[in-house]
């Protein structure tokens, strides 16, 4: 029965490796992968950061994902109601038997307008570029003429023919944010972002087969309840062909010493997959330095065959500072992280 499993998870997840693009549970700590109109568009000078994510490991060979970004802030001048920012970030992805793996190096570029002379209210357009290359290692696939009637035998020829071990395009991604300060303790974004705008083809074959455009949308609110807490409920929503995912939780922070602006911060929080996945989220920051770690707990019809165990994920960001930041800006995609 276990191997029945096993057997529809792997069909399940070959389906899915064609609809869906990288993506991880904290969208929140993801900024590049989301919306280049986040590019520029935090409480700082220049950010760096990185995720990690394995999963599945408990059910086949673990699928890992890994992402690293950095982003500036320009122009940022006393009396300017506008400034630019400029992003670079690189993604890796590792999947299944074969080793399918995806390297893509994109380039961000972002404006920023305050709609309003006191700047509280920003309205940021964004555009990123991407050259993206994707390999697989044909000899460690199995294929249905090498199956013995007990197991697959590697041995036997496959007789598949006509594929690359790899290929290569380009990509391009829009994004638009709308950013508001309401007070001192209340702000939020809401943010929309499609990618694969030219719809790029992507087979192994040099078939026609095209990626569908991925439109993303997500929004969130930041709270100060007290001078130590502050909460944090967003969503984020996207689509792929047949594919979709929505994404929603609250994430909660402590201040250790309130009464510093800069204080260290415990971070608490719960979200959903819907129909997928529920995942507790924990971390710490300190001297501008945030660690989130959450894990996956799958309760989707592959609950059987991943015994509930999904994908552990974590992520590190720093936000450093030049000179003051400008007025307004509050740190996205999750204000004030």
């Amino acid at each position: 029965m276990k191997n029945f499993y096993l057997s529809v998870f792997l069909l399940f997840m070959s389906l899915m490796l064609k609809a869906q693009d990288i993506h991880f549970s904290q969208y929140y700590a993801s900024p590049m992968t989301v919306n280049p109109a986040y590019t520029g568009m935090f409480n700082g000078t220049y950010r760096v950061g990185a995720n990690y994510r394995n999963q599945w490991a408990s059910v086949s060979v673990p699928y890992k994902t890994f992402a690293a970004y950095a982003d500036y802030g320009l122009l940022h001048r006393p009396f300017n109601r506008y400034f630019f920012g400029a992003g670079l970030s690189m993604v890796n992805d590792v999947a299944g038997d074969g080793d399918l793996s995806v390297t893509k190096l994109t380039g961000n570029g972002a404006f920023h307008y305050a709609v309003d002379g006191a700047r509280n209210y920003y309205l940021s357009i964004g555009l990123q570029a991407s050259y993206i290359q994707k390999k697989i290692d044909w000899n460690k696939l199995y294929f249905d003429r090498q199956w013995d009637d007990v197991n697959f035998n590697r041995s036997r020829p496959s007789y598949e023919a006509g594929y690359s071990p790899a290929f290569h395009y380009f990509d391009f991604q829009l994004g638009a944010l709308y950013s508001f300060v309401v007070n001192a303790k209340v702000g939020g974004y809401v943010s929309a972002s499609v990618s694969h705008a030219p719809r790029p083809k992507d087979s192994f074959y040099g078939a026609e087969y095209k990626l569908g455009g991925r439109p993303q949308l997500s929004a969130g609110v930041n709270a100060d309840i007290t001078k130590a807490i502050t909460v944090y409920p967003s969503f984020y929503y996207q689509n792929q062909k047949n594919a979709s995912e929505l994404l929603t939780g609250l994430m909660v922070s402590y201040k250790l010493a309130p009464d510093e602006e800069e204080s260290n911060k415990i971070y608490m929080g719960t979200y959903i997959r819907l129909k997928d996945a529920w995942y507790p989220v924990v971390g710490y920051e300190f001297s501008r330095i945030r660690v989130l770690l959450n894990y996956d707990i799958n309760y989707s019809e592959l609950q059987p065959a991943s015994q509930g165990r999904g994908a552990l994920e974590i992520s590190i960001q720093y936000i450093g500072n030049f000179g003051k930041p400008p007025k307004g800006i509050i740190d996205m995609p999750c204000p004030r992280f």
